[in-house]
C-alpha cells in the first residue's frame, strides 16, 4: 500500500512554537520569583527598622540653653564651695550674650579647675573650659553658644582679732528628711551637715545647706565591728572591698552629692583600722581636693595617718554629744566640748539629728554666744589642725 507522502510530511515550525511558549513561561516565573524575593527582603528591612525603633525608644530632645546653664551653674558652685569660697562672695550677672560670675576671692588652684573640666565633660552640650588669664578669668562655652565667664577679684584681707575658743559641731546621718535640716538652719549656728549618700533626701539637704551658707560633708558608710548585725547601709565600704572598688564607690557618691567639701566616716570602727581601705578613701578625697574628719569610732583607727600620708587636710572628733539620748546629758556634753575648746583653742563635736540633740543645741546656743565661744564650720578647724579623744559614736 502506497503511503500518502503529502499527509505524512512533518509540519515545519511547530516545535519552534512550543519552545517559545515554554521560554516565556520560564521568564515569567523568574520575574515572579525575583519580585517575591525583593518583597520579602523589603519586609524584613522594614520590620528590622520598626523593631529597632521600638527597642531604642524615642530619641532624647536636645537640651535647652536654660538647662545647660543650670547644669553648668551647679558644677561651678560645687567647685567654688569645695574650694572654700563662700557664696556671699559670688555675684551673678545675666548679660545678653553670657552669664558672668564675679567672685570676690582668689581663684582656686589648678586642681579644682581640672576637676571642674572633668565634670563638664560628663555633661551634654559639648562644654569646654577656656582659661583667658591664668585662673583669674575663665570661660565656659557650650555648643549652643552660651558663654559663662568667671572673674576672680581677691577681696581685701581683714586683720584677725583676738583669738576666741572655737568649736565645730558636725551633725551626722542627715538626708532622710528636710525637717531636721531646716530646724538646724533656723538655729543660726554654723553647724556642719554630714549627709548620708544613700538617704532619699540627700541632694535636697545638700542644696538647702548651700542656700543658707551651711557647710556640708559626705558621711561615708563604712563597716563597723559587729557587721552584718550592725548595718552601715547599702553599698557601704567593707574590709573585703577591693581598694579600686572603694575608690569607684566614693567617686560615685561624690559625683551624686553637690557642694560637699569633705567627708567623715559613718560607723567604720572596723574599716578605719584597715590601712589599704583607708588609703583608697584618702586618695579619692585628694583627687577632689577634699578633707577628712575621723569620727574616731575605734581606738585603732589609721584614718589620720593615711590622710597625712595622702597629703590631705585631716582632723579628729573630740567629743560625741549624744551617745545618751537625753537633753540634759547632751547639754553636759556640749559643756564638755566647750571645756576642751577653752583648753586647746578648738574642739570638734559630733551629734545626730535626734529630737533630744536638736533641743539641747537650741537651749545651749545662746550660752555659747554669751561665753564668747565661736561655732565655726568644721573646715575651719581641719585646716587649722587638731586631734581628739576616743569614744563610741556612729
Amino acid at each position: 500500500m502506497v503511503q500518502n507522502t503529502k499527509n505524512s510530511k512533518p509540519r515545519k515550525g511547530r516545535p519552534k512554537k512550543n519552545m517559545t511558549k515554554t521560554g516565556g513561561q520560564g521568564i515569567k516565573m523568574l520575574l515572579a520569583g525575583l519580585f517575591l524575593t525583593g518583597f520579602l527582603v523589603l519586609c524584613l528591612v522594614v520590620l528590622g527598622q520598626l523593631r529597632q525603633t521600638l527597642h531604642s525608644g524615642p530619641k532624647p530632645l536636645p537640651l535647652k540653653p536654660s538647662q545647660i546653664t543650670a547644669n553648668v551653674r551647679l558644677e561651678l558652685e560645687t567647685m567654688l564651695w569645695r574650694a572654700g569660697i563662700s557664696f556671699e562672695a559670688l555675684h551673678v550677672f545675666t548679660e545678653p550674650d553670657r552669664v558672668r560670675y564675679v567672685v570676690a576671692a582668689s581663684a582656686p588652684n589648678e586642681n579644682h579647675f581640672t576637676e571642674l573640666e572633668k565634670r563638664l565633660n560628663t555633661l551634654p552640650g559639648d562644654l569646654r573650659l577656656i582659661v583667658i588669664q591664668p585662673y583669674t578669668v575663665v570661660e565656659i562655652v557650650s555648643e549652643s553658644g552660651l558663654l559663662h565667664r568667671l572673674e576672680f577679684t581677691p577681696a581685701q584681707k581683714v586683720k584677725p582679732g583676738p583669738a576666741r575658743p572655737q568649736v565645730a559641731i558636725v551633725v551626722d546621718d542627715l538626708g532622710f528628711d528636710l525637717a531636721s535640716a531646716r530646724t538646724l538652719v533656723e538655729m543660726d549656728l554654723a553647724v556642719t551637715f554630714s549627709i548620708l549618700p544613700y538617704a532619699p533626701k540627700a541632694v535636697a539637704v545638700a542644696r538647702l545647706a548651700r542656700q543658707h551658707g551651711v557647710e556640708a560633708i559626705l558621711h561615708i558608710p563604712m563597716e563597723p565591728h559587729g557587721y552584718p548585725a550592725i548595718d552601715p547601709g547599702p553599698e557601704a565600704l567593707l574590709q573585703s572591698t577591693d581598694p579600686e572598688a572603694v575608690k569607684r564607690q566614693v567617686r560615685s557618691w561624690l559625683d551624686g552629692l553637690p557642694y560637699v567639701v569633705g567627708g567623715n566616716n559613718h560607723m567604720g570602727s572596723r574599716l578605719t583600722e584597715q590601712n589599704a581601705s583607708m588609703a583608697a578613701v584618702m586618695e579619692t578625697l585628694r583627687e577632689r581636693q577634699l578633707f577628712f574628719v575621723d569620727s574616731r569610732t575605734s581606738e585603732a583607727s589609721v584614718a589620720v595617718a593615711e590622710a597625712r600620708r595622702a597629703g590631705i587636710p585631716v582632723a579628729s572628733r573630740d567629743v560625741f554629744l549624744d551617745n545618751v539620748r537625753d537633753v540634759e546629758a547632751i547639754s553636759r556634753q556640749i559643756h564638755q566640748l566647750v571645756a576642751v575648746a577653752r583648753r586647746k583653742g578648738s574642739a570638734i563635736g559630733i551629734g545626730h539629728p535626734y529630737p533630744e540633740t536638736l533641743e539641747a543645741l537650741r537651749r545651749e546656743s545662746r550660752l555659747l554666744r554669751e561665753q564668747g565661744i565661736d561655732v565655726v564650720p568644721v573646715s575651719r578647724l581641719v585646716y587649722g589642725g587638731g586631734s581628739g579623744e576616743i569614744g563610741k559614736g556612729g
